[in-house]
């Protein structure tokens, strides 16, 4: 392969890589937005309908994908196989504390470097930790715990960390009398009385609560140490679950205030999402329609302090522009971000261009060295033309050696103007083909010169001959 195509094949290189990345860039930002809820009867999939409400109403198109909870919603994210999900702070970081052989298969690894890709966007709402008691069970405070049937929740579930985290803070080894049920499971077996208590971690909203007050047969216990176990965990706060939340009519359910801790219902995103998309997404969650929507008291009362509380993961760009708005650039986010995709782009046809102009000009520098020569080939054939006319002629040469002689001078002219004077100068054929016209140029003359005498003489030799006639 020769010069001329290597500098092409690389100058097509700089052009059409880049030219790749800022399509495939423009094309994410059209892509579908995947949003990782839960399962079909949780909390988490109300929320996540309303999210891509959110993402009609801004333009973009969305899926809701019905996931296991919070464990498959994380690593979805940090596989960059979607864009939000709903995530319960510490759940991840407790399942390897307590149960790390349930995280050793591929399915549900995962990797350092994929965590680094999560980042938090807001926080939506408390799931408080409960400890539902069956009445008649002997439980009336925490040691009393011991012993018992408890149900600690499904293991993959955000409930078996925060169980395992209680048991472990009163000092209970988990055995066989412990089970792993789903909610409608424990409200069953707490109708047969064969469950003494259960140990829940979810929003006040969820009907499990609800449809335990309704059973009659259950009453809740308080953590009398809850604002020391939240300092000793990350993601804890102190909460306090109001007395009739879940029945105020008859019975209030609970009959006490509960003295507890939570942690939060966390919306994460990928660290490689759009600033522009995270912010308006923020906007939509802090706007009071979204909050009214989705019943989130918290939020709606304390706005982006509790929004902004306790973020397990780094604060995506977009989201911190809503929080600190100190912190937003100037320029507007998705024409940052659309600079961003076509700033490799822009850099590399700039340099392409640069490259393919020094490549041309050296083109058109070999074809003027190529010009020289046939400058000097159209010389030497003039000169061989001139030479036929040594031997001498009449006037019909003089002609034809002006004509040659104009021929010349054309070729210079020709010359003169493909190349400047400075060229000239510097292009080492050019002193060749200039002596050539030169010497060319003086031969013409000469015969010409030599023409018109002889041709002189001639008339000259015969008019003295008419005169001596005479």
């Amino acid at each position: 392969m020769n010069r001329k195509w290597i500098t092409v094949c690389l100058l097509g290189l700089l052009i059409c890589i880049p030219l790749s990345q800022f399509v495939s860039g423009m094309a994410g930002m059209n892509r579908t937005i995947i949003i990782a809820g839960g399962p079909e009867q949780g909390l988490y999939r109300p929320l996540a309908l309303s999210l891509q409400n959110v993402m009609t109403r801004i333009g973009r198109k969305s899926e809701v994908r019905t996931t296991e909870g919070t464990l498959e919603n994380l690593k979805l994210v940090a596989e960059g196989k979607a864009d939000f999900a709903l995530f319960q702070p510490g759940a991840y970081e407790g399942l390897k504390r307590f149960e790390p052989g349930l995280l050793e298969g591929e399915s549900r690894k995962i990797g350092a470097a994929g965590l680094e890709r999560v980042a938090f966007v807001a926080n939506l709402y408390s799931q408080p930790l409960h400890i539902a008691v069956r009445e008649g069970s002997g439980i009336e405070s925490l040691t009393d715990l011991q012993g018992k049937r408890i149900n600690l929740g499904v293991k993959l579930s955000g409930d078996y960390p925060m169980a395992r985290l209680l048991m472990e803070a009163l000092d209970i080894e988990v055995g066989e009398q412990h089970s792993n049920l789903t909610y409608p499971e424990l409200i069953d077996a707490f109708e047969k009385e064969e469950l003494d208590a259960a140990i829940i971690t979810v929003g006040m909203q969820a009907r499990v609560f609800s449809a335990l007050a309704k059973s009659g047969k259950i009453h809740f216990l308080s953590i009398p140490n809850h604002e020391a176990l939240a300092a000793m965990e990350l993601p804890l706060t102190p909460f306090v679950v109001p007395r009739g939340v879940y029945q105020f009519e008859g019975n209030p359910v609970p009959r006490n205030p509960i003295q507890t801790v939570a942690t939060g219902a966390h919306l994460i995103t990928s660290t490689e999402l759009e600033g522009g998309l995270v912010e308006r997404v923020t906007q939509e969650i802090l706007s009071s329609t979204f909050q009214r929507e989705n019943r989130l008291q918290e939020l709606f009362a304390q706005g982006k302090s509790f929004a902004n509380l306790k973020p397990f993961f780094p604060v995506h760009e977009g989201a911190r522009w809503v929080y600190d708005p100190e912190t937003r650039t100037i320029l507007d986010p998705d024409l940052v971000d659309m600079w961003e995709n076509m700033r490799s782009f822009i850099v590399s046809f700039l340099a392409a261009g640069f490259f393919g102009y020094q490549w041309f000009r050296k083109k058109q520098e070999r074809l003027k060295e190529n010009k020289i020569d046939e400058y000097v080939r159209r010389v030497i054939n003039i000169e061989r033309q001139q030479m036929n006319l040594d031997a001498g002629g009449g006037i019909e040469d003089l002609e034809k050696l002006q004509l040659l002689q104009d021929q010349l001078t054309e070729l210079r002219q020709e010359c003169f103007k493909d190349f400047s004077g400075h060229k000239l100068q510097d292009e080492p054929g050019t002193d060749c083909f200039l002596e050539l016209c030169a010497s060319l140029s003086e031969k013409l003359n000469s015969k010409m010169t030599r023409i018109r005498i002889g041709g002189d003489l001639q008339r000259l030799a015969k008019a003295i001959e008419s005169e001596s006639e005479k």
